[in-house]
């Protein structure tokens, strides 16, 4: 298609992409700048949704603190969110020492999955002189930074994430798939992080998930009744076509830029 009809996605901003946009309260600046610049050096760019996503989610209060220190994200598969959180995430390990990250999924194959793209990005040339070691035994991945910052692999499934103590930053990808008895644990290790930053991520609940934690941050969020939330969300519009274009889009901001129709229709039976 010719950019006349499908313009690339690099080209709208988060307003035009996402249905829901909740900001916390008091933010009065972004570490966003600095954290771009460094994957820039990096080799890695970002859409303009995913640029507006990144000012939004390390937006800072007058105190230096994150503006939110929960991060709902709420977008289809292969969308990019993924990779926007993991470019995140190792620029502030290089820019922070001792740093420790968590990252969950509900499922041992999206963990590993994950856990492969990490490993992937972190043996670019300009990303490996700032890393240690790379655990890859099956149970114990992780990448260890030559600044003592770290992240950690793992599935809830199989219990991963508790009793860690000091986490700085939390990702429980899947997140629409997490009892709150789970949550409470896992955000159990976070008490003692001097800024931390808890990110929920993942694609609307189906009707057998257990999504109790999922829906009531989203409610909470869109109700306004938290200050310190910042909810992301893309959506096609209810009772849609599954096979209308505009909403395949609406739903999906990397359509058609980089997920391509075929993908979208293999997605739609997955």
């Amino acid at each position: 298609m010719s950019p006349s009809t499908a313009p690339a996605t690099d080209l709208r901003p988060l307003s035009e992409v996402a249905r829901h946009v909740i900001t916390p309260t008091g933010i009065v600046a972004t570490g966003w700048p600095k954290v771009r610049d460094t994957c820039s050096r990096l080799g890695w760019g970002f859409d303009g949704w995913q640029d507006g996503s990144g000012r939004l989610i390390l937006a800072k209060r007058a105190d230096g603190l994150f503006a939110a220190d929960t991060i709902q994200i709420s977008i289809p598969r292969q969308a990019g969110k993924t990779y926007l959180i993991a470019c995140i995430i190792f620029a502030l390990c290089l820019l922070n020492k001792n740093l420790t990250v968590i990252w969950t999924a509900h499922r041992k194959t999206t963990a590993a999955e994950t856990f492969a793209q990490f490993d992937s990005m972190a043996k670019r040339p300009r990303v490996a002189a700032h890393v240690l070691q790379v655990f890859r035994g099956k149970g114990d991945e992780k990448i260890l930074f030559n600044n003592g910052a770290r992240i950690l692999f793992g599935a809830r499934e199989s219990g991963f994430g508790r009793g860690f103590a000091g986490v700085d930053v939390l990702v429980c990808d899947e997140g629409q798939i997490m009892t709150e008895s789970v949550m409470e644990d896992l955000a159990a290790t976070q008490n003692t992080a001097p800024n931390p930053l808890f990110f929920l991520m993942g694609t609307p609940p189906r009707p057998r998930d257990p999504a109790e934690t999922w829906l009531l941050f989203r409610q909470e969020a869109l109700d306004g009744d938290s200050e310190s939330t910042l909810y992301i969300e893309t959506s096609a519009d209810r009772g849609a076509y599954p096979m209308d274009r505009k909403q395949g889009r609406k739903a999906n901001p990397s359509f058609p830029h980089r997920t391509t129709e075929r993908a979208l229709l293999r997605l739609r039976t997955t």
